[in-house]
């Protein structure tokens, strides 16, 4: 079975990439493809066939002292979406398959356990292409291209397997009762409960704040580089702090010796996602359709009908059939403001 799926996986790939070719038979397609190749020429590819900045901006991680900072600074930026991943979903778990998978993988006799590694194998074309692109990118900031790529890929499937393995966890919640705002208030609870912690923690061990430092950049940085190596906040960041270690290392020998533990946080996060027993059919099935629905009327031209629907509110205030006008502009300016700013 899984010999199949990779042929299906191989084919679709294949066949994508040979629509998009033949299309540029047509005008408008090979515009956009000629302006395309020439921004990306432009703002990426033009700097590989440039002058070399190795050694420039690299030197910044050269130095243990520099990489712990950074490798805490990365692992507080991956806390936050990792983070929102178990505040914000409020709906089942759902992998969005097209309408012809849905039409032949659904009713055949494939496991749930298949069709998630069938997901899991077409997220990696998008991560590897997202990875290729943010290789290029970050090519300022010097090093082995290798290392990079590599350290890219780690993060980027930590936090797709993460975010998976997340909405399975809150699904499981909510076939267990537990609605989404109790849900929110738990978590936050229990984030406010580990931030008072950290925070008794910190005032016994993190160095004291004096404002007449900000006036010296090396100072600010020392001071910042203390509170993120001190107290609790290491421990706490210590798992994100190994898949972002790759990343920062400086030569080949320390991306081997920080590979191994990245690579166990990757398996533990699929064994998680592989062994979450969770239906998702039917949500799945749903957001497919929506989809499908978005594509066609994207292709129709209809870009408003593509755009989520917005629900109906309830008027700020009752407005009196007479009275002052600056009232009535009150209301409607509400209403208008209501649109635009939601929760």
């Amino acid at each position: 079975m899984n010999s199949a799926l990779l042929y299906l996986q191989y084919h679709s790939i294949k066949n994508r990439t040979v629509m998009r070719i033949k299309r540029l038979k047509q005008p408008k397609y090979l515009f956009g493809a000629v302006v395309g190749g020439f921004y990306f020429y432009w703002y990426f590819f033009r700097t590989i066939f440039g002058t070399s900045t190795r050694g420039q901006t690299f030197a910044l991680f050269a130095s243990p002292d520099n990489q712990a900072l950074f490798e805490s600074l990365g692992a507080l930026m991956l806390l936050i979406p990792l983070l929102l991943a178990w505040i914000i979903p409020h709906q089942r778990a759902a992998l969005t398959f097209t309408e012809a998978e849905i039409a032949f993988l659904f009713p055949a006799p494939i496991s749930r356990r298949t069709l998630i590694h069938f997901k899991l194998l077409r997220s990696q074309t998008a991560i590897l292409f997202t990875t290729l692109l943010l290789t290029i990118v970050s090519r300022r900031l010097g090093g082995h291209a290798w290392i990079r790529a590599a350290g890219y890929w780690l993060i980027l499937s930590t936090i797709h397997l993460h975010f998976l393995g997340s909405s399975f966890a809150l699904t499981r919640l909510l076939d267990r009762g537990i609605s989404t705002w109790q849900r929110r208030l738990g978590i936050l609870a229990l984030v406010l409960a580990l931030a008072g912690v950290v925070f008794v923690w910190s005032r016994q061990t993190m160095p004291e704040f004096d404002p007449s430092r900000l006036t010296d950049q090396q100072a600010v940085k020392d001071y910042i580089q203390q509170v993120l190596t001190a107290g609790p906040v290491p421990y706490l960041l210590y798992p994100l702090r190994l898949v972002v270690r790759p990343f920062l290392a400086p030569n080949a020998l320390a991306f081997l010796y920080a590979l191994g533990p990245a690579l166990v946080l990757v398996l533990l996060h699929y064994a998680w996602v592989v062994r979450s027993n969770v239906a998702f059919e039917e949500a799945s099935v749903q957001a497919s359709q929506k989809l499908a629905e978005k594509l066609a009327a994207v292709r129709a031209g209809n870009w408003q009908a593509a755009r989520k629907k917005p629900k109906s509110k309830r008027p700020p205030f009752r407005l009196q059939p007479t009275g002052p006008p600056a009232v009535a502009l009150l209301w409607k300016n509400l209403i208008s403001a209501g649109q635009a700013f939601t929760l």
